[in-house]
């Protein structure tokens, strides 16, 4: 068994896409941690539904806890950095967070977004350069976790699709991991983002676990894998007991 660390700036950024291999990987028995960065509070439906920043965050946070126990997650932990101004904060600061939490859960593989954050938002792009870049000095520095840092993506849409235009994709090239989906993995990702009911217009408009099709796509850090892996563990880097380093088997 393996243990897995989610790391996204906003809730519902694990539902969005990456839910039904976290649904996945828990009914295969592995330990799943989720790390959120903010509690969401700066969006768009906090002034449909007429909440303040407090309020539409305390909702946010109790809709992460329904999401917790949908996946049977084994912890989730959701920071209060300010949601919309990942940017203007120290990323030090940032980096230090993801640290500590990779220390205390000792995760095998980290997952978070790729460089152009899917959606193109600025604290996607931050969390991004923030877990890279936190994931790098514990190689350095000789820590034996985590073993790989995996990059949640899209593909290149099939014509048929009707993507939205601000979503961005990652080249085939650049897709080191096609992971399989069982209908049921499915099921347990659409229950859990139905847990966002302050999202529910946004979650019908552009039913987001629709267009994945039968697999989700990652980007390995610092690997490239053709074909494909069909696991985020398969193939999974040693660690070479003399420098503490993940090694490429």
């Amino acid at each position: 068994m393996a243990t897995y660390l989610y790391i996204f700036p906003h809730p519902d950024d694990e539902c969005f896409g990456p839910v039904p291999g976290i649904a996945r990987q828990r009914r295969e028995g592995h330990d799943v941690h989720l790390l959120t960065l903010t509690r969401g509070e700066a969006t768009s439906q906090r002034e449909r539904l007429g909440y303040s920043k407090a309020e539409m965050a305390e909702v946010r946070y109790q809709e992460m806890q329904d999401v917790a126990s949908v996946l049977d997650l084994n912890s989730l932990t959701v920071l209060e950095y300010p949601d919309g101004h990942l940017a203007e904060l120290n990323p030090l600061v940032l980096e230090d967070e993801v640290t500590t939490r990779i220390h205390a859960v000792e995760p095998d593989v980290v997952v978070t977004y790729p460089v152009h954050g899917v959606s193109g938002h600025p604290d996607h792009l931050v969390t991004h350069a923030v877990v890279k870049r936190a994931a790098c000095a514990l190689r350095r520095d000789g820590a034996a976790c985590p073993r790989r840092l995996a990059f949640y993506t899209l593909p290149p849409a099939p014509d048929d699709t009707d993507r939205p235009a601000h979503l961005s994709h990652s080249p085939p090239d650049l897709i080191d991991c096609r992971l399989p989906l069982r209908d049921e993995d499915l099921a347990t990702g659409r229950e859990a983002l139905t847990c966002y009911e302050t999202y529910r217009p946004v979650i019908e408009e552009h039913r987001p676990l629709d267009s994945i099709g039968d697999h989700l796509s990652f980007e390995l850090f610092a690997e490239a894998h053709d074909p494909p892996l069909s696991s985020l563990l398969d193939r999974l880097p040693a660690v070479d007991d003399s420098a503490g380093l993940p090694q490429a088997s």
